[in-house]
C-alpha cells in the first residue's frame, strides 16, 4: 500500500492513527512536529501526509507551503487533520490542502479522505 507520514505533536493520536493505517496494509511513519515533519518529507518523500493543523512549532499550513515549494515533495497528497472549523468568510487565509478531516474524526470517513488523495494522486 502506501508510505503515510503522520505529523502531530500529540503521542497518544499518532500511535493511534500508525496502528490503524498499519491494520490497512500502509507503512507509517511518525512526526512530533512540523520542522521534523518537513525535514522527514524532504528527505524521503512519503505517498502521502496527514498532519495537524495547529502546532507549536509549525503549523499545517507552513508545513504544506514547505512541501509545495520542494519540487520533491510539491505533489504529495497532503490531508489536514484539525480541531479547528473555520466558516470561508473568517478572514483566515485557507489552506489549499488535498483533504481534510476534524478532530474528533470517525475512522471510516479518514480513511475514505486518504484513499480519495492517494487514488487521485495515482491518477495524475
Amino acid at each position: 500500500m502506501a508510505r503515510i507520514l503522520v505529523i502531530d505533536e500529540d503521542a497518544l493520536l499518532r500511535g493511534n492513527l500508525r496502528r490503524l493505517l498499519e491494520l490497512e496494509g500502509h507503512d507509517v511513519i511518525e512526526a512530533n512536529g512540523g520542522c521534523e515533519g518537513l525535514d522527514l518529507a524532504t528527505t524521503d518523500p512519503p505517498d502521502a501526509v496527514l498532519c495537524d493543523l495547529m502546532m507549536p512549532d509549525l503549523g499545517g499550513g507552513a508545513v504544506l507551503e514547505g512541501l509545495r515549494a520542494d519540487q520533491r515533495t510539491a505533489a504529495v497528497p497532503f490531508v489536514l487533520v484539525t480541531g479547528s472549523v473555520l466558516p470561508p468568510d473568517s478572514g483566515v487565509p485557507a489552506i489549499d490542502a488535498d483533504g481534510y478531516v476534524t478532530k474528533p474524526f470517525e475512522i471510516d470517513r479518514l480513511l475514505e479522505v486518504l484513499a480519495d488523495v492517494l487514488a487521485r494522486d495515482a491518477r495524475r
